[in-house]
């Protein structure tokens, strides 16, 4: 049963390997592509939309619809390819979502804008990242719950760590990518420079899944139920055990989700609105604090291994429910213009808010049997991402009664307290076998 230690089998080392190199850099491709709204086509919304409408109010709204978009494609991937992953396998799962995810993004590089056909453009540019959105979740639902079943049991943690470390990585590279285009073309950045790292986005997706099909094998947790008949894997996740451990990680992750969404998008745009802070700064401090992600994500793995998934998670909805927002506060109230003391801070913000996704790729495929994992994980994870995908109009809603700039201290704090309490309502998995009930189920 998962959440129940049993004595764990240890996988091919080289097979593992492969998988979470294979699992991190889809991670990272998928982060990427995440980030082209918020961060590459955020400066260029004025192609889309008639310069009469493009006021900060109006640029922010439009930017989450559009991030929200890309997320709310993801449940239905989640759904889609998480039966593709528990019935015909989580590597096919993986390469179909790869291929479809690279179409979407080199369709992104060719739209048309507002100039060409008018309004639509917007209305397209959402529709497609909705769609992108589709494949995206596809993509994390074969290729994590593969990995981990690949991974040595006692370095699960780590590697789960490893895996998210693409996340930082992702924000790193597409931020880099787009303000050195944008600072080598000026205007131009509008009218074209913004396809640069959509078509290097698309470029290294179509890649990747070349990649990943030479080198990646199928899991063998997943082999052992090759062949089985069973019902729909979202089916099981709507009863019984499956429903348990959904309902509890629908709600640790609803509060991940808020938080991340309050330090990933919300405040980088609260950064660069600071009186004395040009976008470039902004920019460059956010770039600085993702590089220290790539540290703690293993770190914070790891340190789940020795002391428990359920603890460390406990304590990072503690961290980002009451150190998170005071350091928030702290920047926003301060005045402080300076570079050096603005990233000193910004680090503090990221590593007590979103540090729990060191540990949540071993955590959501130890939660769910083999039979209904990918499903599991992928639903799991990807359902979730609805509320809280709404962030910039909960901030809009809020701003009616409190400051602007201390909207997101509230999505911090309701955050960490459903991941704490989610958390604390599911059980400790560090220990759980995951090919233990794929040999029970072969044995059926």
């Amino acid at each position: 049963m998962t959440g129940t230690p049993t004595t764990p089998t240890t996988p091919d080392a080289q097979r593992g390997v492969r998988a979470t190199r294979g699992a991190a850099i889809g991670f990272a491709i998928d982060c990427y592509d995440i980030y082209l709204p918020v961060v590459t086509i955020a400066p260029a919304l004025g192609y889309f939309m008639a310069s009469d409408e493009v006021s900060p109010t109006i640029v922010s709204l439009v930017s989450g619809l559009i991030f929200a978009a890309t997320l709310l494609g993801r449940p239905v991937g989640a759904v889609v390819f998480g039966a593709v992953g528990d019935t015909v396998g989580r590597r096919r799962a993986t390469l179909i979502a790869m291929y479809g995810c690279a179409a979407g993004t080199l369709a992104l590089a060719l739209l048309p804008g507002f100039d060409q056909i008018g309004i639509a453009s917007v209305f397209l540019l959402v529709v497609l990242r909705l769609i992108t959105g589709v494949f995206l979740g596809g993509q994390y639902t074969g290729a994590i719950p593969l990995a981990m079943e690949s991974s040595p049991p006692h370095q699960r943690g780590l590697y789960g760590g490893l895996i998210t470390m693409g996340f930082p990585i992702a924000f790193c590279v597409v931020s880099a990518l787009t303000y050195s285009v944008m600072s080598g073309t000026g205007s131009a950045y509008t009218a074209w420079g913004w396809r640069v790292p959509v078509l290097i986005g698309a470029a290294a997706t179509f890649g990747f899944a070349l990649y990943y099909g030479r080198t990646v094998d199928e899991s063998p947790a997943f082999q052992g139920l090759a062949g089985k008949k069973q019902r729909h894997p979202a089916l099981q996740l709507l009863s019984g055990e499956g429903a348990r451990s959904l309902r509890q990680v629908f709600v640790m992750m609803t509060g991940v989700w808020l938080i991340s969404n309050a330090t990933s998008a919300s405040y980088p745009v609260t950064l660069r609105s600071l009186e004395g802070v040009t976008s470039q700064q902004g920019t460059l401090v956010m770039v600085l604090a993702q590089v220290a992600l790539i540290a703690a994500y293993p770190a914070t793995g790891a340190l789940s291994q020795r002391l428990g998934r359920r603890r460390v998670l406990i304590g990072c909805g503690v961290l980002a429910a009451v150190v998170a927002p005071l350091i928030y506060l702290a920047i926003v109230g301060s005045g402080a213009t300076s570079v050096p003391v603005l990233t000193v801070l910004t680090i503090a913000l990221v590593l007590s808010s979103i540090c729990c996704f060191g540990c949540t790729a071993a955590y959501l495929s130890e939660r769910f049997p083999t039979r209904m994992r990918a499903s599991g994980y992928g639903i799991g994870y990807s359902v979730a991402v609805i509320i809280p995908s709404f962030y910039a109009f909960y901030e809009s809603g809020l701003a009616s009664f409190m400051r602007a700039t201390h909207t997101t201290m509230v999505l911090y704090v309701v955050g960490g307290i459903l991941l704490a309490v989610g958390a604390y309502l599911g059980p400790e998995t560090k220990d759980v076998d995951l090919h233990a009930d794929a040999a029970l189920e072969g044995a059926r």
